[in-house]
């Protein structure tokens, strides 16, 4: 069934094609079935709470509950809108109603928010009390009140950090009854991120057992490859892991490349004015959807172009009071699309939803399905739109479309090993309560730490606030014409998105940098009248530490990253030609991380390893998430004609690709097992994209420090078809 203003038409379709905008050029269209779940009848020790709520488990919810009572940490990897949220609700209540507490975690305020909602409502209904928001928007009279006499806190791993742990004696009586611990979107908590949240998790649970507690770990997560292995490597604690798909509302699932601009499809309509148009047509169609970029520019840049009162921005970096209004606006119609950067900032309950429009591969077959299914949540037949960008992942998706539907979740990654973030950790943990050396599972901490008696305590007055657990740890704050807070960046980004001259988007709006002030941490921005934005060009070198082979000539160990960001370019709005390159003088920023490398095949003239390496390079990158849960921007690369440092692995032209974050989060060493199907992909991609010389679709990046100079995609090809000749087993086709 359609959304009543489509009435006449028999799909979606069929509607987008009546406009001659549409017409012809949808490349793949896929109805995919409702899969209803099943109720069944439940018996078990939740069943009172269920009863007084009205409420009938589906089968694989029920599955769920007898698992938490045979005492198991468990971790659901159900699909979005499966009603994972059922199965934390029901024991956290029961626990409240016995005089137990329980902490639910979220990765974003608006999640928990969104969920305090529902569970006041349930504990209305049961008579339970005591169920409070902890974060940064909760005022403190409301804090306080939390800590006398909370049973169910509802917080991020933000507040855990620098509000509950740091004063846990405050939060005994909590902690000493604490059932159970919730992990909502445990899939969020990947990369340096999930590294933090794995320290917090550990350092929460090592408290709660210090007040006589051994609380019970519930998780939900997204599809993904390793679900249950992430939430050990999380915690610290076994687990059992229960899948099912489960889709409540047929989906119509469309794949539309930007329109051609030639008769070889070779030059393509900017995908920005391609879901510009989209959302548009769905805003004047009357249907309420999301349109998702994989970037604040271009979330920014897609609501400019829409041009329509009902086609609004909403990202991260907007004040919490900005979010909300918008959040607000959708669910009452005032807007009808909103152009979002992360399906995690929408987690939250908008409404119903017609349409859902991806703008780009999002980096992981469990991040485009749980875009996808912020649609169609009430029973009605949901539109997902899915528009590639000039981006190596899209081309490939774009010519194997069945790939969506067929290809197995990716792996998320965290590494609470990170010798840069790990002693910072323990600083914090020996704060909250003094280590023993058993404790201590990075040497490099020894020499920091201060024993005394057998135990080790910090010399650090506050070592929590060493510790930022997302971005790289100096937050600058984003100022307006009148000094307001317009919203936050981290170091990198500043440098990078915020420099001196930059032209900064927000909520629609162009700024210019006017400065920016290492020491307060401050941007401070005027408004811009510009006709053009601009991108950073970046200088970069790597110095390898250590390495050891892990198979098919590959190479991981640490290195040390220096990057500069060297100057910008001005580009014109929608056409994107370049009108001037300015140079810039920043602060080098410099940290160790993980890399892995490899020797291509010698099989180049002399003057064509530079551009090819370099293609390379491009290509691999575009395709690494399609193996592990790494955004683009998690990843970086260098290419070495002649690495000029010696190398354990021998000399020789060399492809180094890293991870963007001090200390390394695993992403590179979870690559170099993928190696073999990785090099096989970037084969397939190189061969297939129709372009000669190379384009933004197979060796092109964004991310190019110095704009995409020296390529050569011919010469890329060959070794790529090389290195597959040299894998064990495998021919060409």
């Amino acid at each position: 069934m359609l959304p009543e203003g489509l009435k006449g038409f028999g799909s979606y379709r069929e509607w987008l094609e009546s406009d001659p905008e549409y017409r012809g050029r949808i490349a793949f269209a896929r109805l995919l079935p409702a899969k209803p779940p099943r109720p069944v009848p439940y018996g078990g020790v939740f069943s009172g709470v269920l009863e007084a709520l009205g409420l009938t488990p589906f089968a694989h919810q029920k599955r769920a509950l007898e698992a938490l009572e045979e005492g198991h940490h468990l971790v659901m990897a159900y699909a979005t809108a499966s009603g994972k949220s059922l199965v934390f609700q029901a024991p956290v209540l029961k626990a409240a109603l016995e005089g137990g507490t329980s902490l639910l975690l979220f990765p974003t305020k608006a999640l928990a928010h969104d969920q305090l909602k529902r569970l006041k409502a349930m504990g209305k209904a049961l008579g339970v009390e005591g169920i409070f928001p902890y974060d940064g928007d909760t005022r403190s009279e409301v804090r306080k009140e939390a800590r006398e006499r909370g049973t169910v806190l509802l917080t991020n791993p933000d507040m855990l950090h620098f509000g509950l742990l740091p004063r846990h004696g405050a939060w005994a009586h909590f902690l000493a009854r604490l059932r159970y611990l919730v992990l909502d979107e445990l899939h969020a908590y990947r990369g340096v991120f999930g590294t933090h949240v794995a320290w917090v998790l550990r350092r929460l649970l090592r408290l709660a057992r210090h007040y006589g507690a051994n609380p019970q770990v519930i998780a939900a997560s997204a599809t993904i490859r390793n679900a249950k292995a992430h939430a050990e490597e999380l915690t610290g604690l076994p687990f059992l892991e229960l899948w099912e798909e489960v889709a409540r509302s047929e989906r119509e699932l469309l794949v539309l490349p930007p329109k051609a601009l030639d008769k070889k499809g070779e030059r393509r309509r900017s995908p920005l004015l391609e879901a510009a148009h989209l959302a548009r047509t769905l805003a004047e169609g009357g249907l309420r959807g999301i349109v998702f970029a994989n970037a604040r520019k271009a979330a920014e840049l897609v609501a400019r172009y829409a041009d329509h009162p009902l086609v609004r921005p909403y990202r991260a970096g907007y004040t919490a009071k900005a979010r909300r209004a918008l959040e607000e606006g959708l669910k009452r119609g005032e807007v009808r699309v909103l152009v979002a950067t992360s399906a995690l900032e929408l987690g939250v309950d908008i409404g119903e939803l017609d349409a859902v429009v991806l703008l780009g591969y999002p980096g992981s077959i469990a991040s485009f399905w749980q875009r996808a299914g912020r649609a169609g949540r009430g029973g009605r037949r949901a539109l997902v739109v899915y528009i590639p960008r000039e981006d190596p992942l899209d081309e490939y998706f774009l010519h194997r479309p069945e790939l969506l539907l067929q290809s197995p979740p990716e792996e998320a990654v965290a590494d609470p090993k990170n010798p840069v973030l790990c002693p910072l950790h323990l600083h914090a943990a020996a704060y909250e309560l003094p280590l023993t050396r058993e404790e201590i599972p990075c040497p490099e901490a020894l020499g920091e730490l201060r024993e005394k008696g057998g135990r080790f305590y910090t010399p650090k007055r506050h070592p929590h606030r060493d510790l930022s657990l997302r971005g790289l740890g100096t937050t600058f704050t984003l100022r307006g014409p009148d000094g307001e807070v317009l919203g936050h960046l981290d170091e990198r980004q500043a440098y990078w998105e915020a420099h001196p001259g930059a032209v900064y988007l927000h909520q629609g709006e162009s700024f210019l940098v006017r400065n920016i002030d290492p020491l307060k941490r401050e941007i401070w921005l005027l408004p811009a009248l510009e006709d053009y934005y601009t991108e950073p060009r970046a200088e970069t070198d790597l110095e390898v530490l250590s390495g050891e082979p892990v198979g098919h000539g590959v190479w991981v160990g640490r290195v040390l990253l220096r990057e500069r960001v060297v100057g910008y370019v001005k580009k014109r709005f929608y056409t994107g030609s370049v009108l001037e390159e300015v140079p810039l003088f920043l602060p080098e920023i410099a940290f160790p991380t993980e890399a892995l490398w490899f020797h291509p095949p010698e099989v180049l003239p002399p003057h064509r390893i530079p551009g090819g390496i370099h293609a390379l390079e491009h290509a691999m990158i575009g395709l690494l998430p399609l193996f592990v849960l790494a955004e683009r921007q998690d990843i970086g690369g260098l290419s070495y004609p002649v690495y000029p440092r010696p190398l354990p692995s021998g000399g020789g032209p060399t492809v180094f690709i890293y991870d963007g974050y001090p200390g390394g989060v695993g992403y590179a060493r979870a690559a170099a097992r993928r190696f073999p199907d990785w090099i096989r992909a970037t084969l397939e991609l190189l061969k297939g994209c129709p372009c000669e010389e190379g384009c933004p679709r197979c060796v092109l990046s964004p991310k190019c420090g110095n704009g995409n100079q020296h390529l050569d995609k011919g010469a890329a090809l060959q070794l790529a078809a090389n290195l597959v000749l040299s894998l064990p087993g495998r021919t060409l086709h």
